[in-house]
């Protein structure tokens, strides 16, 4: 060691020599790993999909000058000869399936050069592509394109159009290209051309898309079809290498996984030196990170200065965490060289880095730390570990985070049940640490069966022996049959993640996934890749639960958790928000965590999980019948398969799924399932969950918990979010915390009730699902020999019904099984829900059975843990809320509602004392638990000797007229649709359906007197009902199409209306539903026709997903791609949310007016959940529906208000506007290189984008006085 120090190591001086040399640091999905087409405007790159983070050009330079090197030194030829030998390679066949079929990514056994610049045309074939365009050319100047780019819209006039929906401009020019690719089209149909009435200005823009062939439209997109499968390649290969060395590290192989990547390395330059561009390029610097900070444990310093001389040969770029690998090594020495640690803290600061953001990486723990630590003091003894910082970059949030939290009040905090000073936290945290560790927990069934016969028990621990030996012989001989058939050494394969444990490990995985098929349904299944996808990721998180135990990562959470618990128990939660606070906690114990996820990629989940279904599939046999006393034996001829696969049809398409031997179903049919195993993160916690740090961090404690939920290979919007700074996403983590520190209690008296109805079968009358014993089936008739055809026809679609409505029976009666039997075992307990996003920033709780998102059911069964006196006005609201369960008098005033509340006191008190032997007022409510919970808590405070004074636990809700046109009506400023909708003050409330449905009739009355006989059909049938459904979802982007599937569903209830007109009935009320919407809400169309121009030229044009940032600085990327086939090991895998793929602009077009609206009120409800907690309001929500304690409703609608208006006072369609120019828009020097039709086009994309709807004239500020927005 002495002679290593002294030799003084050139290992940072020399790493870097010129600090602008060529280097890359690897993103995920990003385009930098292949240059971009010569064509294109260099400095428009970082406005594309791909790129993730701040640009870095250095790869593509490399790339780049390869190109050039490989291109000069073959023989020359003119471009003429080039350009023919391109055209003679693809047949025209082949052209229209290339440009057409699904992005495939074949990885084949020898890399070809791939072309990265479009070479140049002859100028024969010049002249002849503008002879062409000159006979082609449309008979309109360029400048018209201004004109029309400014009347996108279709007619909308009542006599020349009065059927249009929401439509494109596009939608005509990419007929060709829609047809072709009919496989990803929509199910619903567009309407029908008769359907459509354009006028001159549509016809000449329709014109010009036409004119555009796809060839053509392709050349516009940002890359081509082999650039996008060569960057999807690079991109897997890194992933997949990134997880492969993780993972072999860990198995305790760090010198033969290093002995990899040098074979990876001299195969690079192998290829360098051959003038041959490969994707196998290593240029994931978290490769090198993982290397570096096992070097560092190990206190290898030589070792890691030779990895950094390999990643500075091969042009790779160090991030802060190789720099704190590199003080870490050094930290763990007993001496070291001073002068290696400046030079180190020298040469990061010259890359940009601080030296005190290494506390704030996710990826060290507190060794780590420790060993930095030691290094900067030794540099400078004053040093001090600063606090990770807890600000917000907003604009928006400054009036809520510069806001004085109140002064605490004595009177009012001693009114406050102080529920948490008889629970024991400690246990709790344990509870919740052992569980976790486990993964899995056992909750008692709720579900009353027979007793267990006792030969069954012992037959069924025969059988399940006989299986756990089967899959230990399988496993292992899969196993080594994986191991020979891997052809090198040194390829990456999945052996590694099936080392991490010991075999018991992975049977027991596969042991628990048997069990949920036992006692599942023997018609359906999960899609197979779904179900191997499900069990890989089991294996991954058991994975990182395992990893973070090794780094000490429980110890230190223990030490900063219970101060924590403290903390978030109490009010003092709404002073410091609870991100802030653990990082002050942290510091002070100096308690840091590695809490990085390690992904795994989404081939290698699947893979694994194909892995470990296969040894199920193959290895499983059982002698039948099971039931009967013969023993089981090894003879194979009498064996069958426990598991098979089986190919069924749920929907358009055929499924593989999975089918269990009918004989192991009726088998464990018969042994009552007394106990219900969960996975640890479908329950939820003991404690309050971990705030949400970073997109990372938070959710459960050593579980990882998904930040944002997305399909496990969609992970471009996840890049994105990664990219940017906490304080830019500070208000969004923040709001989320707010959420997940609310406390959570069982409402015993409804839960018993609902367990004892449950119990008896169910009841559809309570809205209980049955059980398929009390189901009353149509009886199924035997199918027995010498029946007609006919006859034998009828009798096979009753049983095959029959067998389809016992699944859904029974699916939906598991479910509620699920749902009462957890709430059963938190019936005594205080739990948190963790929460996290959807891709629009929707926020849902993670556990899916049991949460207050749920049904009617689940909603009435929760209470706050906290409980606040109902003060003056809270037994007012608490009957006012009961009124609105019911929805009874949604027409009538809230003075009203109160009124008929006292007027029905009687039936409330009947209903809360006798809720099944009395008159049952609750029952026929449209929410009938909720208002029977409401009840319950009406009585107890009526009761009470002072109510004013009685402790309420119970959540009284706020909801959102129509929230969507709410927003819509305020983007707008649309004055008749926002007092549609309930923004402008009115003395009664707004219903806009009944607006619509008066203004169809009175379009009905006058086309009845003129004499449509369709219209004197309809008289009398244009009700609420029949259109509601259509006024709804036209908000969500519904087709003409569907709305008459819709109305004609409705129509056929009705008993008295004549069957033979349901069709143009259907189609006559969906034209005048949709003409009368576009009358009511004008501004509100403008906005919604100019979301799905600009998201169907993007996704046509640019050949782009849409994406966008919320308010709250949320990156959304639409998921929506095409289906693209990933060539591994001689096998097709299919992945359909591959950034890498075309995305489907049928979709991104349809989904993105619904898509930027739901990321609007999801904002909004953060704000709104951040106000109240500022102002020491528990406040929880259900998307628009708004929640907390009775006497704090009137100030929670005050703040809701705000909130709104601050939103919508900033320019939202035009920050839309510049957001998609930055990223979209043709620069000039792409207009260059296209022909007029498709400068005509980029012309008319950039107008598109530019051109912002105007405005109405509503007040904004009129929404804080309006009783009716939120109630």
């Amino acid at each position: 060691m002495l002679r290593i120090l002294s030799s003084r190591p050139l290992l940072l001086n020399s790493l870097i020599k010129n600090t602008r040399q060529l280097a890359v640091s690897y993103r995920p999905l990003s385009a930098e790993t292949l240059p971009i087409p010569h064509d294109i405007d260099e400095d428009h790159h970082h406005h594309h999909r791909y790129l993730i983070a701040a640009p870095h050009y250095e790869l593509l330079e490399v790339l780049d000058h390869r190109s050039l090197q490989l291109r000069s030194s073959r023989q020359p030829r003119s471009p003429s000869s080039s350009v023919d030998q391109s055209t003679r390679l693809r047949s025209n066949v082949y052209r229209k399936k290339q440009n057409n079929a699904n992005t495939q990514s074949n990885v084949p056994n020898d890399e070809q050069p791939i072309e990265l610049a479009r070479p140049k045309p002859s100028k024969y074939k010049e002249k002849k592509k503008k002879k062409t365009a000159e006979s082609q050319s449309l008979p309109t100047p360029p400048d018209r394109v201004v004109d029309i780019s400014e009347k996108l819209h279709l007619v909308s006039s009542p006599i020349d159009n009065p059927i249009l929906s929401t439509s494109l401009p596009d939608e005509a020019a990419a007929a060709e290209e829609e047809l072709e690719d009919s496989q990803f089209n929509e199910t619903l149909l567009p309407p029908s051309v008769e359907e459509l009435t354009f006028n001159d200005d549509d016809k000449t823009l329709n014109d010009l898309l036409t004119s555009l062939h796809s060839t053509k439209v392709r050349r516009m997109h940002k890359y081509t079809d082999q650039q996008l499968t060569f960057m999807h390649k690079h991109n897997e290969f890194n992933r997949m290498l990134q997880s492969y060395v993780d993972v072999s590290i860990h198995n305790g192989k760090l010198n033969k996984v290093r002995r990899f990547l040098e074979e990876l390395l001299v195969d690079q330059e192998r290829r360098q030196s051959m003038k041959r561009l490969s994707w196998r390029y290593v240029s994931n610097i978290h490769v090198y990170n993982t290397f570096f900070l096992a070097y560092a444990e190990k206190g290898n310093l030589p070792a890691l200065q030779s990895l950094f001389e390999k990643m500075r040969k091969y042009q790779v770029k160090p991030t802060l965490e190789s720099y704190a690998a590199v003080l870490s090594c050094l930290g763990g020495m007993d001496l070291f060289d001073s002068s290696i640690a400046r030079r180190t803290i020298l040469d990061l600061e010259r890359q940009g880095f601080r030296v005190v953001d290494i506390f704030s990486l996710d990826c060290l723990n507190h060794e780590h730390m420790q060993k930095i630590l030691k290094v900067l003091k030794t540099l400078r003894p004053d040093f001090d570990i600063p606090v990770r910082s807890s600000g917000i970059n907003s604009k928006l949030l400054n009036d809520i985070y510069l806001q004085q939290p109140p002064p605490a009040d004595k009177e009012s905090a001693a009114s406050v049940d102080p529920w948490w000073k008889d629970i024991d936290f400690t246990k709790k945290l344990d509870d919740q640490i052992n569980m976790e560790i486990n993964q899995k927990a056992k909750i008692q069934s709720v579900n009353i069966e027979k007793p267990v016969d006792e030969k069954l028990s012992t037959r069924r621990n025969e059988f399940l022996a006989n299986i756990e030996h089967q899959l230990t012989v399988g496993f292992l001989t899969e196993l080594e049959i994986l191991k020979r058939s891997v052809q090198k050494d040194f390829e990456l394969n999945i052996i590694p993640f099936l080392e991490i444990y010991e075999t018991r490990e992975y049977i027991d995985l596969m042991l628990k996934e048997l069990n949920r098929h036992f006692y599942s349904s023997d018609f359906y299944s999960l899609p197979y890749n779904s179900l191997c996808i499900a069990l890989g990721k089991r294996l991954y998180l058991k994975y990182l639960c395992t990893v973070r135990q090794k780094n000490g990562f429980i110890d230190k959470l223990r030490s900063s958790y219970e101060e924590y618990m403290k903390y978030v128990v109490t009010d003092e939660r709404f002073r410091v928000h609870e991100r802030k606070k653990w990082n002050e906690i942290v510091k002070e114990n100096f308690a840091y965590m590695d809490r990085t996820d390690r992904p795994w990629v989404y081939i290698q989940i699947l893979q694994i999980g194909e892995f470990l279904y296969n040894v199920m599939l193959k290895h499983m046999k059982i002698n039948v019948p099971l039931l009967t006393t013969q023993r089981q034996t090894g003879n194979k001829k009498n064996a069958n398969a426990v598991l098979h696969v089986v190919y069924r049809t749920p929907g358009n398409f055929n499924e593989k799924q999975i089918k269990v031997h009918p004989s192991v179903i009726n088998f464990f049919s018969n042994i009552p399932q007394t106990e219900l195993e969960f996975d640890c993160t479908e329950l939820p916690c003991f404690v309050p969950p971990l705030p949400w740090l970073s997109c990372t961090t938070g959710g459960y404690l050593l579980n990882q918990t998904d930040f944002v939920r997305l399909p496990t290979s969609a992970d471009e919007q996840e890049a994105r979010l990664r990219s940017l700074p906490i304080e830019k996403i500070g208000g969004l983590l923040d709001s989320i915390n707010v959420l997940n520190s609310c406390p959570w209690k069982i409402n015993t008296n409804v839960l018993d009730l609902l367990i004892d109805v449950f119990q008896r079968g169910g009841s559809r009358q309570l809205s209980v699902p049955v059980s398929v014993d009390n189901a009353q089936l149509p009886k199924s008739l035997p199918l027995e020999k010498g029946l007609s055809i006919g006859e034998r026809k009828r009798r096979e679609a009753i049983l095959s019904q029959n067998k389809k409505l016992k699944s859904e029976i029974f699916s939906l009666w598991c479910y509620e099984l699920y749902r009462l039997s957890i709430a059963n075992h938190f019936r005594n307990d205080v739990f948190w829900f963790p929460h996290n996003l959807d891709f629009r920033g929707r926020v849902y709780p993670v556990p899916p059975h049991f949460n207050h998102l749920g049904s009617d059911v689940a909603r009435s069964i929760i209470l706050f843990a906290e409980g606040k006196p109902l003060g003056p006005e809270g037994l007012r609201r608490l009957k006012i809320h009961v009124i609105n369960l019911t929805d009874l008098k949604k027409k009538a005033s809230i003075d009203e509602r109160a009124r008929y509340a006292d007027e029905i006191i009687d039936d409330i008190l009947d209903s809360a004392d006798r809720p099944l032997t009395g008159r049952q007022w609750w029952a026929k409510s449209e929410e009938p638990w909720q208002t029977l919970a409401c009840c319950i808590e009406i009585a107890r405070a009526i009761r009470s000797p002072d109510h004013t004074k009685y402790i309420s636990h119970f959540p009284v809700h706020q909801d959102g007229s129509c929230n969507v046109l709410q927003h819509y009506a305020a983007m707008g400023l649309d004055d008749v649709g926002a007092a549609s909708v309930n923004l402008k003050p009115s003395p009664l409330p707004q219903d806009v359906y009944s607006v619509v449905v008066d203004q169809v009739e009175k379009e009905r009355q006058q086309d009845a007197e003129n004499g449509v006989q369709i219209a004197k059909v309809l008289e009398g049938f244009v009700k609420r009902k029949v259109i509601k459904q259509t006024i709804m979802t036209t908000n969500y982007g519904v087709t003409l199409y569907g709305a008459r599937q819709q109305i004609s569903r409705q129509l056929r209830d009705i008993d008295d209306f004549p069957k033979e007109s349901v069709a143009e009935a259907s189609s006559y009320l969906a034209q005048k539903t949709f003409y009368s919407l576009r009358e009511l809400f004008r501004e509100t169309r403008k906005i919604q026709d100019w979301f799905n121009d600009c998201a169907g030229l993007i996704s046509r044009i640019r050949g782009s997903a849409v994406e966008w940032n919320t308010p709250l600085n949320l990156p959304v990327v639409q998921p929506y791609y095409r289906e693209m086939r990933i060539r591994q090991k001689g096998k097709d895998i299919y992945d359909n949310f591959s950034s890498f793929a075309r995305p489907n602009h049928i979709k991104q077009k349809n989904a993105f007016p619904p898509n930027y609206v739901h990321s609007l009120d999801s904002t909004h409800m953060m704000l709104t959940a951040l106000q109240c907690a500022r102002n020491g309001i528990t406040f929880v929500s259900v998307h628009d529906s708004f929640w907390t304690h009775a006497c704090d409703v009137d100030r929670l609608g005050q703040y809701c208000r705000e909130q709104f208006i601050a939103l919508h006072r900033e320019p939202l369609l035009e920050i839309l506007s510049r957001d998609f120019l930055s990223k979209y828009e043709f620069k000039s020097s792409e207009y260059t290189h296209g022909d007029e039709s498709q400068k005509q086009t980029m012309k008319l994309l950039n107008d598109t984008l530019r051109r912002v709807p105007q405005r109405g004239t509503f007040e904004l500020d009129s929404v804080i006085d309006s009783t009716y927005f939120f109630s």
